[in-house]
């Protein structure tokens, strides 16, 4: 176990340098992404993922002294089910056209960004998870959707339940659970 890991969770943080001349780029690659679904939808072991471009870092006066990137950078934040090589091999084909438009702007990236060579260089430019909490660390995202489907079920059910009698509400009950 890792400090990237907590139960069956992985918290994976990648940070990549951006090419300063396709930082533009980077940033219209993000906003046009569909937020609905999300690319991110498609890592069915992934519980939360994003990218950010971070153009530096923000510097607080009381700091002894400012700190500075040398250029702008991507975090890719995503917390996941399982190991980190599976994960990648997940990630690199189900998302492989947007990862090869997104890393193609970054220093270092392969050539085409993706496959084996993109997971690689994920490795590379991982940093290490200082801290990592999970409320459920041992719910996997196939747990935790078959408990909304449940909740959702039972706010259906309580809705059309209104004004039920006793006996046709347990019946009612018995039937949807």
């Amino acid at each position: 176990m890792t400090q990237n890991q907590l139960g069956q969770m992985y918290a994976l943080t990648v940070m990549t340098p951006i090419d300063p001349t396709r930082a533009q780029s980077v940033r219209d690659i993000l906003a046009d992404l569909p937020r609905r679904p999300s690319p991110f939808a498609r890592l069915k072991a992934a519980h939360f993922a994003r990218w950010v471009t971070v153009p530096d870092f923000v510097t607080d006066p009381s700091q002894p002294a400012p700190e500075h990137l040398p250029g702008p950078y991507l975090l890719f934040s995503v917390t996941f089910d399982g190991l980190l090589d599976a994960f990648l091999e997940q990630l690199t084909a189900s998302l492989e056209t947007e990862l090869q438009a997104i890393y193609g702007c970054c220093v270092g990236a392969p050539d085409p960004a993706r496959g084996e060579p993109l997971q690689d260089y994920l490795r590379h430019n991982q940093v290490q998870t200082g801290l990592f909490f999970s409320a459920y660390p041992d719910a996997t995202v196939e747990t935790v959707m078959d408990a909304l489907g449940v909740r959702q079920r039972t706010i259906d059910f309580a809705i059309r339940a209104q004004g039920m009698h006793p006996n046709e509400l347990l019946s009612a009950f018995r039937t949807e659970f």
